[in-house]
């Protein structure tokens, strides 16, 4: 009930040390909780259930997702013949709620331009990436990313261990259907290959496709999707790299992928954990955003296929634009902009409406500092906030004939202080 705890672990032979946790303030932390035989045997008999997934010397592995009041979180089991002590267990927590870019932005991951340029992209519906270590806040970036689409828009999402906040954002109206696929590590014959899932997914029809994690032999079904699936809608994913070109090298390298398809892809975020000069401490942060060019053939990184627009600065604790963004040079960005009459080799037009965009998720969080009241940066208020945004810019384009900024901030701030009221 700790939305603070992070991750649990209880490692083998249960009974002889004390369950270890990961806390958001103290971080790793040793409790004084020793549980018997008797509790692992009843917590790997409920996640058997739960699950439907085998756990036994045959599979020594279980994936699964937990959710109990107060919390979710994915469960790994393990057993004998893997582990030779026998049953073990790690928990990773997630919140109840999604992660929001504003509520990313009140803890300093990001800053409300990468936010602004992000809400851009994906309205703009392109193909992304998200990469990073483990706990680097990859999966609950992906979450938040999902919440800026827009409800009337139909979305898929194929995960082998649910993670995503599929059920959260039904409640929320968004047309959005959850996809199982077989765990790569499990491999329960009774599920379909993650590959067949993302097949059928490109044709369940005009979707927004979300990969909850790239792993195997999906991924080429996903470059697949990024080419011809989704068209003019997102195609986002997680997956493990510490560069742009460690992405590269990860999906055409080990899951084989043809680097041509894999120019399919437009934009990787990089997120990691970072540490304090005296080791002690971690904090993560959202540290490069990069853009794929195409017009490289053998390799990204000795032909300039990799185009930093935003980077991290340690010094200032901050993501900042690089030139090239500020310069107007993105092909993405500007890809989008041939899409939109008004802003067709207009960049001045577009950066005023990513700054827009920023510009309103900022108020948001300053406005739940000043008043403490953090609900505001939850899921439900940022989703009928970006719908004010697009109801407000409608509004405005039609009574001006084009979309001035500082018009459509002061509807949409006519809207959230009315909310706030109500």
């Amino acid at each position: 009930s700790d939305d603070k705890i992070q991750d649990v672990f209880v490692n083998a032979p249960i009974g002889s040390s004390p369950i270890e946790i990961t806390h958001a303030d103290f971080e790793e932390c040793r409790t004084n909780l020793i549980p018997t035989m008797e509790d692992a045997n009843a917590w790997a008999t409920r996640f058997r259930l739960y699950s439907g997934r085998p756990l036994d010397e045959a599979n020594p592995v279980l994936d699964t997702e937990l959710n109990v009041p107060g919390g979710r979180a994915r469960v790994a089991a393990i057993t004998s013949s893997l582990s030779p002590k026998g049953l073990s267990f790690a928990f990773r927590r997630h919140r109840e709620k999604p992660w929001t870019f504003p509520l990313f932005m009140n803890i300093n991951y990001f800053d409300s331009l990468y936010a602004g340029l992000m809400s851009f992209v994906v309205d703009g519906g392109r193909a992304l990436l998200i990469a990073g270590g483990r706990a680097s806040g990859k999966t609950s970036l992906l979450n938040a990313l999902m919440l800026e689409i827009m409800r009337k828009s139909r979305i898929i999402v194929q995960e082998d261990t649910p993670e995503l906040s599929v059920d959260l954002m039904k409640k929320l109206g968004y047309n959005i259907i959850g996809l199982k696929s077989r765990s790569v590590i499990t491999r329960i014959e009774t599920e379909l290959p993650p590959d067949e899932v993302l097949r059928t997914a490109l044709r369940l029809g005009d979707s927004s496709l979300i990969i909850g994690e790239v792993r195997s032999k999906e991924s080429v079904a996903l470059f697949e999707g990024m080419r011809i699936g989704a068209l003019a809608n997102v195609v986002a994913g997680t997956i493990h790299g510490e560069s742009a070109y460690g992405v590269y090298d990860r999906v055409v390298n080990d899951l084989g992928v043809v680097p041509t398809s894999f120019k399919a892809l437009d934009l990787i975020t990089i997120c990691n954990q970072l540490r304090s000069p005296d080791g002690l401490h971690r904090f993560r942060r959202v540290i490069e955003l990069t853009e794929v060019r195409k017009h490289w053939k053998d390799d990204p990184l000795d032909e300039g296929g990799f185009v930093p627009l935003m980077q991290y600065s340690a010094k200032e604790d901050r993501l900042k634009p690089t030139d090239i963004l500020l310069d107007g040079e993105s092909e993405v960005l500007n890809g989008i902009a041939k899409r939109v009459r008004e802003w067709h080799g207009a960049w001045d037009l577009v950066w005023e409406n990513i700054l827009l965009r920023a510009k309103i998720k900022q108020a948001m969080v300053e406005v739940a500092k000043k008043l403490d009241r953090y609900d505001i940066l939850e899921a439900d208020w940022v989703t009928a906030s970006n719908e004010a945004f697009h109801l407000a810019s409608e509004k405005v384009r039609g009574d001006v004939g084009g979309l001035d900024s500082n018009m459509i901030f002061e509807k949409w701030q006519e809207w959230f202080k009315a909310r706030l009221k109500s």
